[in-house]
């Protein structure tokens, strides 16, 4: 369809000689481009990888406290190994606290989502096409739900891991023998705790300078000269 449009361009160039410039020409798009955008897609991928930052800092922020409350039940780890609990049982049961925690937060987020989308919809639907009245047809598909139950659920396995690796070889001997709130702490969950909150504090800064070069660029684009004066300047795109 390009090539044949290509060729009807020199034709249509050679009868109307004034209609068109001579670096003018006409082109295929496809359905979901032309009342999309072109940049959307683009757009799209650049806010999904902000959330994917929000994500990874969210959810070391939520390891973090899992080791801390690790820590706290270091003394009742302890004693269900000296009672008879192998460290595999200990391991799937902080694993399983993980992942429950994470997909609670997910469908928490599911409803958080749903209901924001319904109050953007009521404030402006933004010219989007085929939503209906007030956005009544735009909603949550089984794709979207599927995928962030599946994300919430990985998440909690993969940031579950270290914790519950970690407060499964406490040491039997040295907890139970020391009665104090520090007896759940060691070098090991000092060490991991440390890297997770340098990982949080790197993938903040690179967040927030992503952010600040996004306004600044728009900042920029908005007071850049278009070229001519749009002052009492109406466009009209029939659709045929």
């Amino acid at each position: 369809a390009q090539e044949r449009l290509e060729a009807s361009a020199e034709t249509y160039r050679e009868r109307f000689p004034d209609a068109m410039g001579e670096n003018s020409g006409f082109t295929v798009r496809t359905l979901q481009e032309s009342m999309v955008g072109a940049g959307t897609r683009r757009t799209l991928w650049i806010l999904l990888g902000a959330v994917a930052f929000v994500l990874l800092i969210a959810c070391a922020n939520v390891a973090n406290l899992l080791l801390v409350r690790a820590s706290g039940r270091g003394r009742e780890i302890a004693i269900r190994a000296s009672l008879g609990a192998g460290r595999g049982r200990i391991f799937r049961q902080l694993l399983t606290e993980s992942v429950m925690l994470s997909v609670a937060g997910g469908v928490c987020g599911l409803v958080a989502g749903f209901l924001g989308i319904r109050a953007l919809l009521s404030v402006n639907t933004a010219g989007l096409p085929r939503l209906g009245d007030s956005g009544s047809l735009l909603g949550m598909d089984w794709r979207v739900v599927t995928f962030a139950l599946v994300l919430s659920t990985v998440t909690g396995i993969v940031f579950g891991l270290v914790p519950a690796l970690v407060s499964s070889r406490t040491d039997l001997s040295a907890v139970i023998k020391d009665s104090s709130s520090r007896s759940g702490s060691g070098f090991g969950q000092n060490k991991t705790r440390s890297v997770l909150v340098v990982v949080e504090l790197g993938l903040c800064v690179v967040l927030l300078v992503g952010a600040a070069l996004m306004i600044r660029t728009s900042l920029a684009i908005s007071t850049v000269a278009p070229g001519f004066s749009p002052e009492n300047v109406l466009t009209l795109r029939p659709s045929l």
